[in-house]
């Protein structure tokens, strides 16, 4: 499965969950975004990867690890539909969320990014795993 597939995968699942937030890839120019909706957004993007080593003689078998964050755009911190409440839900609707040909999303760290004439941002990043394998050439 791509990268683009997984990330669009979170997006549709998250706007499934959050009817109420503007739920979108991260913009192409992040210094650009100005929060317009009412209640907030929550922005994904893919954050980077790894792989393991080979798993197989002659014919190179790895799983990637790849790491998604989850950008929580708010305009409170601890009201309704604050920032903290916000972050707390997203951990608990992507904990364990299955996308097809990868492991369960795993929340792998969060933290506060930046608050700006009352716009709170945070972010939380999950893992998961999908196989990598080479492509065998005919013979």
């Amino acid at each position: 499965m791509s990268i683009r597939d997984i990330e669009n995968s979170i997006i549709q699942y998250l706007k499934d969950k959050f009817p109420q937030f503007l739920v979108q890839g991260f913009p192409e120019k992040p210094q650009e975004f100005i929060l317009l909706h009412p209640v907030g957004a929550i922005l994904v993007h893919y954050r980077g990867g790894n792989y393991s080593n080979s798993n197989a003689i002659g014919i190179i078998s790895q799983d990637k690890g790849l790491n998604f964050a989850i950008t929580v755009v708010t305009r409170n911190l601890r009201n309704n539909n604050g920032a903290y409440e916000t972050l707390d839900k997203v951990k608990q609707y992507l904990c364990g969320y299955k996308i097809p040909e990868c492991t369960k999303l795993t929340p792998n760290k969060e933290g506060f990014i930046s608050e700006t004439n009352g716009i709170w941002q945070y972010e939380i990043e999950f893992r998961l795993s999908t196989p990598s394998i080479e492509e065998m050439e005919e013979i």
